[in-house]
């Protein structure tokens, strides 16, 4: 695994992503019905492509038998990566509707660890008959203790962030943009700890 390539790579698609969003979104200010499928359809499906990219990169870490590459081969199948951006989109609509994982410091990390389970089942489900996508009791409560710090740390740190930016590019409203960037990075450890609990099973 390249780090500083992978790094260069998650930053890069995570701000040029969630700037697209943000560009997307001022450009159809002026009309409702557009803004309504900028936010519900274009981002989403924008936010999906992101997480695919940064998954991608955190992918070797996971599976020390593979690389980045290997990961979008293994989604060469056009069908498989319309079926795997299919599932991310509409799983993220639906936990809109379940109580508890609606809250927005869920649907995000679901989303992130439901990519690396389609991912790994699809390359070992065949080969590892006890293969379980569920996560250990331990697991489970480091993943949840990660994803409330991740949540804390996007909520104290967006504002002052976001007023830095807003004063830089002379503009208003960036409090999404930043908030949307830093709680995707701060997703890269809840990907690490549940795909460590896959990968001890590679034996």
């Amino acid at each position: 695994m390249n780090l500083p390539l992978a790094t260069l790579v998650i930053i890069g698609s995570v701000t040029g992503g969630i700037s697209l969003c943000f560009y997307l979104l001022r450009q159809v200010q002026d009309s409702p019905s557009t803004v309504w499928f900028v936010e519900h359809i274009a981002c989403p499906l924008i936010r999906v492509l992101i997480l695919l990219i940064v998954v991608s990169q955190v992918y070797p870490a996971i599976d020390d038998q593979s690389n980045s590459i290997d990961f979008w081969r293994g989604l060469g199948d056009s069908q498989k990566l319309r079926d795997i951006v299919n599932i991310l989109f509409l799983a993220g609509l639906l936990l809109a509707f379940v109580p508890v994982l609606n809250h927005p410091m869920c649907a995000l990390p679901l989303q992130g660890m439901l990519t690396i389970a389609l991912v790994f089942d699809w390359q070992y489900g065949s080969q590892i008959a006890s293969l379980s996508l569920l996560p250990s009791p331990t697991t489970l409560l480091k993943i949840a203790a990660w994803m409330a710090l991740a949540w804390l740390l996007t909520r104290e740190l967006s504002i002052p962030l976001a007023h830095r930016l807003d004063r830089a590019l002379v503009v208003s409203g960036t409090i999404r943009l930043v908030s949307d960037a830093l709680y995707m990075l701060l997703q890269i450890p809840v990907m690490l700890i549940y795909g460590a609990h896959l990968a001890r099973q590679l034996g």
